[in-house]
C-alpha cells in the first residue's frame, strides 16, 4: 500500500472526469492546503484531467532559461545537448523488463525560445498513447509543465484523460525525463497512425519563484501498436463489490508487457469519496496491488503499478481482495484506514 500523507496527494494519482461532478468552492484553509501540497508533489508526478480531464500529458522537461528568440527549429544532433542523453521509456515507466521491442523510436528534438525538448519514444497500447521525453536545462529547475494539444490522424483529441510522471535523470539538477499515458478511447490504434503533439506555454519554478515562457514545441510522427497487440491478452471478468452505496464491477482484465489493468463500471451515488485498492498476491507468493487510477462517468480502471516490481512472466494466477479508505471531509490528511469491502477472488492467466 502506498503511504499517502493526504488526500490531495492520492487524488494526484487518479484520473477523474471533472464534468461528472458539481462544482464546489474551497474555503481559504483548503485553498492553502491544496496549494502547498500541489507545489510539493508536482516536482515528481503529475496526474491531471484535461478539464474535462485530470490533466495533462505533456509536461516536458526543461531547459528553460535563455529568452533569446531563436524561433522553432529541429536541432542537428551535433548542436543539441539532449541528443547526448539516453533514458529508455522502460526506465521512465519504472519497468525493469525489456519493453523496447514495443516502442516506436522517435528521437525528435525541437527548440523554441531557448527551450530544447526531445520526444524519445512512443508506445501504442490499444486505447492508450504513451510517450516519453527528455530535456536539459542550463540551470537547476525544480519543476516545469506545459499546456498541450494532441492530434491523431488529423483529429484533435478533446475531453480525454492522462497520467504522467517526472523524474530527474541520475543526479542531474538540469536533465529531466517525463512519461505520459493519454487515453485515446474510440480511436483505432491497431494500424499506423499519424500523431502530432504540440506543447506550448512552459511554466517553471526555481525555489519559490514561478515563471513562464511562451513557446511552441511541435512533434509529428507515425506510430504503430501491432507488436504490443500481438502480446496482449484479455480475460472476461464477473466480479463486483460495494463501497459507500456504489457498486463496482470488474468486467475485463487486460495485460501485456507494458500495462496490466482491470476495466469496469461503477453504479449508484455516494456522498463520500473513497480510495480503492485491489491487494493480494500471485501464485509465486509475490505481493500484488492494483490502484483505482481512472473514473470517467461510469467507467473505471484499476492499474497495476510496480511498487513491488514487475509482474513476473512466470505467474499463472493472481488472488486479490478489494480494500477502501474514505477521503477526509475536512482536512487533507489521509487516515490510511483501509477496510476490506469485498470477497477474495482469483483469476487465472493465459500463457
Amino acid at each position: 500500500m502506498r503511504d499517502y500523507k493526504n488526500a490531495y496527494e492520492l487524488l494526484n494519482y487518479t484520473k477523474i472526469n471533472l464534468e461528472d461532478y458539481d462544482r464546489e468552492v474551497l474555503n481559504d484553509v483548503e485553498k492553502q492546503s491544496l496549494k502547498k501540497c500541489f507545489k510539493k508533489n508536482r516536482k515528481q508526478r503529475f496526474n491531471f484531467k484535461k478539464f474535462g480531464m485530470m490533466a495533462a500529458v505533456a509536461v516536458l522537461a526543461v531547459g528553460l532559461l535563455s529568452q533569446t528568440n531563436f524561433g522553432r527549429s529541429v536541432y542537428a544532433a551535433a548542436e543539441s545537448k539532449v541528443s547526448e542523453i539516453y533514458y529508455s521509456i522502460g526506465e521512465a515507466l519504472g519497468i525493469k523488463r525489456n519493453i523496447e521491442p514495443y516502442a516506436n523510436v522517435i528521437n525528435q528534438i525541437v527548440e523554441h525560445n531557448g527551450v530544447e525538448i526531445k520526444l524519445t519514444d512512443v508506445i501504442i497500447d490499444k486505447d492508450e498513447l504513451i510517450f516519453s521525453t527528455i530535456a536539459n536545462a542550463n540551470t537547476p529547475v525544480d519543476w516545469v509543465n506545459f499546456d498541450y494539444d494532441i492530434f491523431i490522424n488529423g483529429k484533435r483529441l478533446t475531453n480525454y484523460g492522462a497520467t504522467g510522471s517526472s523524474r530527474r535523470i541520475g543526479n542531474s539538477e538540469t536533465a529531466f525525463s517525463h512519461i505520459y499515458a493519454v487515453d485515446t478511447k474510440g480511436i483505432d490504434l491497431e494500424e499506423n497512425i499519424d500523431v502530432k503533439i504540440i506543447l506550448h506555454n512552459l511554466n517553471y519554478r526555481i525555489g519559490e519563484s514561478e515563471k513562464g515562457i511562451k513557446g511552441k514545441w511541435e512533434f509529428e510522427f507515425t506510430a504503430n501498436g501491432s507488436e504490443l497487440m500481438a502480446n496482449s491478452h484479455t480475460l472476461p471478468m464477473n466480479y463486483s463489490f460495494t463501497v459507500g452505496g456504489q457498486k463496482y464491477s470488474l468486467e475485463e482484465f487486460r495485460y501485456n508487457p507494458v500495462n496490466q489493468k482491470f476495466f469496469g463500471k461503477v453504479k449508484g451515488k455516494s456522498k463520500d469519496a473513497y480510495a480503492i485498492e485491489l491487494r493480494g498476491h500471485d501464485n509465486l507468493g509475490n505481493e500484488v496491488t492494483f490502484f483505482l487510477t481512472s473514473v470517467s462517468g461510469e467507467d473505471i480502471v484499476f492499474k497495476y503499478e510496480n511498487i513491488h516490481g514487475d509482474l513476473s512472466d512466470e505467474i499463472t494466477s493472481i488472488t486479490l481482495t478489494p480494500y477502501a479508505a474514505k477521503y477526509p471531509e475536512q482536512s487533507g490528511k489521509m487516515s490510511n484506514d483501509y477496510k476490506q469491502v469485498g470477497e477474495e477472488f482469483t483469476m487465472f492467466l493465459m500463457k
